[in-house]
């Protein structure tokens, strides 16, 4: 998806914005000179029992383009989700070509048994972030808000209808890299959230 804006060749203001929710190419545009890129890695699944998935990790950085044409975008998958004692999958890492990365979020149960899985590392950016960790073990009589999966950089997380143990919403009609929720009760609960790559064009004035 791109976002073109109406004006945009004054200092500190982007002409144009690439946003990458699969892999793919970014190419530089005609007269582009820098971009800031904005990633994050894909949300880690969850299990049964409130155990949820961690978030994707987050990375930022501003890079001179005056000399690339393209660079390779990789965004990482949310991690699929499982019932009780199983593992919730692990999100996938989330790259722009070898500038800057982010590490997908762990699935529930993947680092201790009834936890919540722990959050990706965004790396090689100037600004570097772990996603947040999600719920670990409730039981059905403790409180039910605590499923929820792990929110992103980018907010958003999964929660749960009243009635089920799914998730209220799908898998990417929440934040990018939003951890999975945790299912109430002992059914599988909901997978993670894809990463994304944003990609902000400016131009030389």
């Amino acid at each position: 998806m791109t976002i073109t804006y109406r004006s945009g060749r004054g200092a500190g203001v982007p002409k144009s914005t690439q946003v990458f929710r699969s892999s793919g190419t970014w190419s530089r545009p005609s007269g582009c000179t820098a971009i800031r890129v904005q990633l994050c890695g894909g949300g880690g699944g969850g299990t049964g029992h409130s155990e949820s998935g961690g978030a994707g990790g987050y990375s930022e950085e501003t890079i001179d383009v005056t000399g690339t044409s393209s660079v390779s975008v990789t965004v990482g998958g949310g991690g699929g989700s499982t019932g009780y004692y199983g593992l919730g999958g692990n999100g996938g890492a989330t790259s722009f070509g070898s500038y800057l990365s982010a590490g997908g979020g762990y699935g529930s149960n993947r680092n201790l048994q009834h936890q919540g899985g722990q959050g990706g590392a965004g790396s090689g950016g100037a600004v570097n972030f772990y996603g947040g960790m999600g719920a670990g073990h409730a039981s059905s009589t403790g409180n039910p808000g605590n499923n929820k999966g792990s929110p992103s950089y980018f907010g958003g997380q999964h929660g749960r209808r009243h009635s089920d143990n799914q998730s209220t919403q799908g898998t990417d009609n929440v934040g990018p890299g939003s951890g999975g929720t945790g299912s109430w009760g002992p059914p599988a609960g909901s997978a993670g959230s894809t990463g994304v790559v944003i990609v902000h064009e400016y131009y030389s004035s």
